[in-house]
This record gives structure tokens, C-alpha cells and sequence, in this order.
């Protein structure tokens, strides 16, 4: 997640679900993954602030949308301090930031990455549900040293929330993969943990987004109900289901 993304058409759909799994009982906490923003015009598209008949997915969130455009509110923590989703805890520090401007070396990159890691992993201790907005999706394996390792959540991350007992569900994009890739790529978490459920939605207004969800089996049901419910509202409009019966 980039603060110059804030508030874009997908930031309506993302928010409108999450807002609706809090409603409905899911505790929830929020790692932004934030990395900094750049010169792209990527996540600009906020012209469905000027039609009003997009409040009919949520009022409420549409209206504090608009708000904070109008007052030029465009970051990840005045929206968190709005307290939109309710009950929700927030992570938002950088991705991995080292404080100095010198060359760094592969092992404390990895070590910076590790430490927020660990720091996020704290500041998310508690809730059910942990949704991780990472720039661009999911990488297997662990975090590289790579310029833009900070645009992805790691499969390792991921399992480090699972193994505690708590479930996930993640920012991806389709991009450009074919239909076997992509089958492929929301799959990729049964490699490490082949008795989780994953399930999911996308949302198709603007650039396709997909949330996919790594659930405890125990709750695999809870969750399904959940989506199929949220997929019978207004937003059914804008959203579709990822493997789900």
C-alpha cells in the first residue's frame, strides 16, 4: 500500500469488505505493508467521488471517502483514526526502512525486514482475521534483498500469523498470467500449509483486485457463509467469488 493510492476506486471495494466482515463479528487487524510513495500515477482513479450513485454500496464509507478528498486527506492513518472498520487495529510502518541514506548490504536488508516483520507480528497480536495490503500480492518462500521485495507479502509472513492460530486474507492482483497461472497462484499457500482452506473474492471496478483468505478449517464454514452473505448485497455489483462452492 502506497498513501498515494489512498482513496481510490479499489480502496471502496477493499474497505467495503472489510467493513462488512467487522460488522459481522470477524476482529480484524490491518497491516498495510506501506511503502513510500513514488512518481507513478498508479491509484488515481477517484472519479466515482462525483457520482453519487456509487453510495449504494455503503453510504457511510463512500461519504468519509469523499470527505477526506475534499479536505485533502489522502493517508492510511487518518482513515485508521476514523475508525471506519470497527474494531480494527492498525500496523503502519514501512516496509523494511532503514533510517540512513548509505548502501546497505544484503544481510541487513534482511535483517530490517525481519525486524518489522516481527514488530508487525506484535502490533497484531489479538484479532481473528489479519489482512496484509501489500503493493502487489504474494511471493513464496521468504523475503529477498531485492529492490522491490517491499511490494509483496512472503509466504513465511503469512504462515508466521497462521501458525499462531489466526487467519489471513491478502491484496492480490491477476496481472497479466493466463488462467492456468493464475488457478496457480492463488494456490500457492497449500504448498506450505496444505490443510488451511483458502478461498476468495475479486473485486473488478478500476484494475482487478482479489482478496484471497487462508482460513483454519474449523472455520472454512464460518468464513464461506461470510462471503456468500457479502456477495449478496450491493456489492455484488462489483465483486466475484475465487474457489468457492
Amino acid at each position: 500500500m502506497k498513501n498515494q493510492y489512498f482513496g481510490d476506486v479499489g480502496d471502496y471495494g477493499k474497505y467495503g469488505l472489510l467493513r462488512f466482515l467487522a460488522k459481522h463479528g470477524i476482529s480484524l487487524a490491518i497491516n498495510w505493508y506501506l511503502t513510500p510513495d513514488d512518481v507513478s500515477n498508479d491509484g488515481n482513479i477517484r472519479g466515482y467521488l462525483e457520482d453519487a450513485k456509487n453510495r449504494i454500496y455503503d453510504p457511510e464509507l463512500y461519504d468519509t471517502l469523499r470527505e477526506m478528498r475534499v479536505r485533502h486527506e489522502k493517508d492510511v492513518q487518518s482513515f485508521a483514526r476514523r475508525e471506519m472498520i470497527p474494531g480494527a487495529i492498525y500496523y503502519g510502518e514501512i516496509v523494511g526502512s532503514i533510517p540512513d541514506d548509505r548502501i546497505h548490504s544484503v544481510i541487513e536488508k534482511k535483517m530490517a525486514r525481519n525486524s518489522w516483520h516481527q514488530a508487525a507480528l506484535g502490533a497484531c497480536t489479538g484479532p481473528e482475521l489479519v489482512f496484509m495490503d501489500p503493493d502487489n500480492g504474494l511471493r513464496p518462500g521468504s523475503p529477498s534483498a531485492q529492490k522491490h521485495a517491499a511490494k509483496y507479502v512472503y509466504a513465511n509472513e503469512v504462515c508466521d500469523y497462521y501458525d499462531r492460530g489466526q487467519n489471513i486474507v491478502y491484496y492480490c492482483h491477476k496481472g497479466r498470467r493466463t488462467a492456468a497461472q493464475w488457478d496457480k497462484a492463488k494456490h500457492v499457500l497449500f504448498e506450505y500449509r496444505p490443510h488451511a482452506s483458502l478461498m476468495g473474492v475479486t473485486y473488478h471496478r478500476g484494475t482487478q483486485r482479489s482478496y484471497i483468505f487462508m482460513v483454519h478449517p474449523e472455520q472454512e464454514a464460518r468464513y464461506r457463509f461470510l462471503l456468500k452473505g457479502f456477495l449478496k448485497t450491493a456489492w455484488a455489483d462489483c465483486f466475484t467469488d475465487e474457489f468457492m462452492d
